[in-house]
């Protein structure tokens, strides 16, 4: 089944409604001139590691996957090591694949990340385990490129670490981004600390896309540096002081390029990174009360990655581009995924006091998650869940529905546009949702999924052993046996129009014909195949959201006579083209024109 909604939670099926004497109930259909007919890609085995961890996925604006994952199985006793696989926009399989393996034999891989930034692939895997005398230089960030679409990767300075952010032992990987700028971030949190109040806040280093240079354990530990009281070389995102303190939790980190502009959202600064990690306090500065206190916790810094705008000096710290230390932002809420885009910055959570799936944005002039929280989907919760934007601000969500077991959903919502003076309405405001992978076994596993700027999405993941991707774009959102039609069998006429009443629940254009058969009367039958179609009337209106509004079509000289010769009971055909901010459909029924019925006077 597929479920439409609207605004502040509240559950609207997207719909073009004729009241009044002609009523037609549309569902939304797909996102061209034609409806969906299938998905627009069928599940492809890439790789079959046995043991893996998390996929990751990254998309070009040409719609090419890049897919890594950690081949965890350690056959014959070998190490872990890193698989890829890219594949086309309709491919079947891998057009290049490889193994990829971590410098002075580190015989450990998790965190795997791709990133696409501009014309280079970057893959990141967080090592540790190296067994050279050098240890601590390969640790615990390696990264490989590619400037080939793909084709080969190459090893960036000979494995040495190129980022780092480790406060102890059970410092582990977030993940990476793609700095405003393009310079490339990393981020980490950690369950103990050796800083002098004992906390254990998150942290992040960003550092160069080209000759990063060295940064490791052996170099920038964070421990080390503190011991000899020397400047940390990252950015600690929260006081060790805080009476709770983010420690060893799920989180992720997003970034935006350049200036949030898909209206009516005011514009962001240029660009900027937000973390979120999800906490479980009940008091304190991060505490959530009542009877779920998972919370929803944020830092957010803006602009390009530089020297007096500086993602490596911690919040508060002069020159920092952080803005916001890691603060509380929500409650009630667990897996949690962010994007961040055209359309600003956002979240996607479930919410453990209503079982939905909910949407949460950032509000770019305050810096805060103080907008409306909107209902994606209700009747169950999340786990598992991912959110990408294209480039024109649509956001695009996967998670499995009800949690482990499934299905692989996917939600989509576009910017809804204006019409005559309307302001239309952000992105995440609109949502439609369906299956995109319907397994409901509980063998989809880790599921993960990126968007390009075309649209073109990619989900991924594994399924006993094996690694699976899936093509998807928007359409993919409408189920097409949910686009139908019912419309009464009468309209109303004078002699001279024929009145409509329209309206639809998200601004759109709408495009009325009506035609008869050209020898018409009432027992000539629109199913018939030769009849010859004569067009009495056509109108195209624009309508605003929620405003059921009075249309009159102007019957021509033809229509009059066949409305006159008929007995005022006119047999046509409506054809209502409609256009709105999920695409264009047409629906068209049969139905008869007669006169208004005579109100009794009292």
């Amino acid at each position: 089944m597929s479920h439409f909604w609207i605004s502040k939670g509240t559950r609207r099926l997207f719909r073009l409604t004729l009241t009044a004497t002609v009523v037609a109930s549309v569902a939304i259909a797909a996102l061209a001139a034609g409806s969906a007919s299938a998905l627009s890609g069928k599940a492809i085995n890439i790789g079959t590691p046995y043991d893996s961890g998390q996929p990751a996925v990254a998309v070009d604006g040409s719609g090419n996957a890049y897919i890594a994952w950690a081949n965890t199985d350690d056959l014959a006793g070998a190490s872990n090591f890193v698989q890829y696989c890219v594949i086309a926009p309709g491919g079947t399989g891998c057009k290049y694949s490889g193994n990829l393996y971590p410098a002075d034999s580190a015989a450990y891989v998790d965190g795997v990340q791709v990133q696409v930034d501009g014309s280079t692939i970057v893959i990141l895997a967080d090592v540790y385990g190296a067994a050279g005398q050098d240890a601590g230089d390969y640790a615990p960030e390696q990264e490989w490129q590619s400037t080939d679409g793909g084709a080969s990767f190459s090893i960036v300075d000979g494995g040495l670490s190129v980022a780092d952010g480790i406060l102890s032992a059970d410092t582990g990987p977030i993940g990476a981004v793609v700095l405003p700028g393009g310079d490339l971030g990393y981020g980490w949190d950690s369950a103990a600390s050796f800083l002098p109040g004992g906390g254990a806040p998150p942290s992040f280093n960003a550092f160069p896309l080209t000759s990063p240079g060295e940064c490791s354990t052996e170099k920038c530990d964070g421990a080390a540096v503190n011991n000899e009281a020397l400047p940390l070389p990252f950015a600690i995102l929260q006081p060790d002081t805080d009476q709770d303190q983010v420690s060893n939790v799920s989180g992720a980190f997003v970034a935006q390029q350049g200036t949030a502009t898909a209206p009516p959202l005011p514009a962001a600064p240029t660009g900027g990174v937000l973390g979120i990690f999800n906490t479980l306090f009940s008091n304190g500065n991060l505490g959530c009360s009542g009877s779920d206190n998972f919370g929803l916790d944020y830092v957010y810094g803006t602009g390009a990655q530089s020297a007096t705008n500086n993602y490596n000096l911690s919040p508060g710290t002069a020159d920092s581009a952080w803005k916001v230390p890691v603060t509380l932002a929500d409650c009630g809420v667990e897996y949690l995924a962010a994007a961040g885009g055209v359309s600003g910055f956002g979240v996607l959570e479930d919410n453990e006091n209503n079982a939905t799936v909910d949407y949460l944005a950032v509000e770019p002039t305050t810096e805060k998650f103080d907008t409306p929280r909107v209902t994606v989907l209700s009747g169950h919760g999340e786990e598992d869940s991912a959110l990408s934007q294209d480039g024109s601000g649509d956001i695009y969500g996967t998670y499995l529905w009800g949690g482990e077991g499934g299905p692989l959903e996917l939600s989509y919502s576009p910017i809804i546009p204006g019409v005559d003076g309307h302001a239309g309405a952000p992105a995440g405001t609109a949502w439609s949702s369906a299956p995109l992978q319907s397994d409901t076994g509980g063998d989809v596993s880790d599921p993960t999924s990126a968007v390009g700027s075309d649209g073109q999405g990619w989900a991924v993941w594994t399924d006993n052993g094996s690694v699976f991707a899936q093509q998807f774009d928007a359409a993919d959102a409408i189920v097409p046996s949910e686009v139908e039609a019912a419309t009464s069998s009468s309209a109303t006429s004078t002699g001279s129009t024929v009145s409509i009443t329209v309206s639809c629940s998200s601004p759109c254009t709408v495009t009325i014909t009506v035609d008869v058969p050209q020898a018409s009367s009432a027992s000539v039958s629109l199913k018939s195949k030769k009849a010859k179609l004569l067009k009495l009337s056509s109108g195209k209106f624009s309508l605003k959201a929620g405003v059921k509004t009075d249309l009159k079509l102007k019957l021509d000289k033809a229509g009059e006579k066949l409305f006159a010769l008929d007995h005022d009971k006119l047999k046509a055909s409506l054809l209502v083209d409609t256009k709105n901010a999920f695409g264009k459909f047409s629906v068209t029924r049969e139905l008869k024109i007669t006169k208004p019925t005579k109100k009794t006077k009292k």
